[in-house]
């Protein structure tokens, strides 16, 4: 689950970075220019999609490992209340 989570994060990030700069020059094209993607920068588009890469990967990550935080804490409740419940 947390390499799927990974994995996720890291194309949400490149595909944040594809819509980035297809909005960021929205506001500056002229009227009668065609929509799509319009890199200035190749060097600092691919800074940004790694940037970008990085923090989903690392929010999935986080995210898989909250998740698995909570399941082993929760089996570790259910454990110990059968516990108490056989010792009685």
């Amino acid at each position: 689950m947390k390499k799927i989570l990974l994995i996720t994060g890291v194309l949400i990030g490149i595909f944040f970075s594809l819509w980035d700069s297809m909005t960021s020059y929205a506001d500056t094209a002229p009227i009668d220019d065609e929509i799509g993607i319009e890199i200035i920068s190749w060097p600092f588009f691919i800074k940004k999609t790694i940037i970008y890469m990085v923090i989903g990967g690392l929010t999935g990550f986080l995210t898989g490992f909250i998740i698995h935080k909570l399941i082993r804490s929760e089996k570790k409740v259910i454990f110990l209340n059968l516990k108490k419940l056989n010792s009685k």
